[in-house]
């Protein structure tokens, strides 16, 4: 296994599935590569709050998100980088697995049961239907 990618996005889960990610790349005899993947979603908006430039915030929002990443995966000892995409999630995640030659996506779950997982759809779901390599998924 040369490349883990965790995807995060600031929820409990995303922050374990890093963690996740960065434990099991230590126990690897040969350490691999951990990326941070964050991705920005688009926000459609009939009228934006005048004053308030919505696609520079959810950028801020994600630097921060990549900073402390950053600082986990610095303090690992393991090769890493960080990326960034804009986008659907679940579409942007398996893309990058896809262009990027990835081993394994790490990614974390809301906890919401199967059912509601089906009827609302979530991002993870999606990933594990979609992904080109195997999906590991951290509650």
């Amino acid at each position: 296994m040369k490349h883990i990618v965790a995807a995060i996005d600031g929820s409990a889960g995303s922050v374990r599935a890093l963690e996740e990610a960065i434990k099991l790349g230590q126990s690897l005899a040969e350490s691999p590569k951990v990326t941070a993947l964050h991705i920005d979603s688009f926000v459609s908006m009939n009228e934006p709050p005048f004053g308030v430039d919505p696609d520079e915030r959810i950028e801020a929002e994600g630097l921060a998100l990549l900073k402390s990443a950053e600082e986990k995966l610095a303090a690992s000892g393991l090769a890493y980088e960080t990326a960034v995409r804009k986008g659907d999630a679940a579409r942007e995640i398996c893309e990058f697995a896809r262009s990027e030659s990835v081993d394994l996506l790490v990614v974390g779950t809301r906890g919401h049961g199967l059912a509601a997982e089906l009827l609302l759809g979530s991002v993870s779901h999606k990933v594990i239907q979609h992904a080109p390599c195997p999906v590991m998924t951290v509650r």
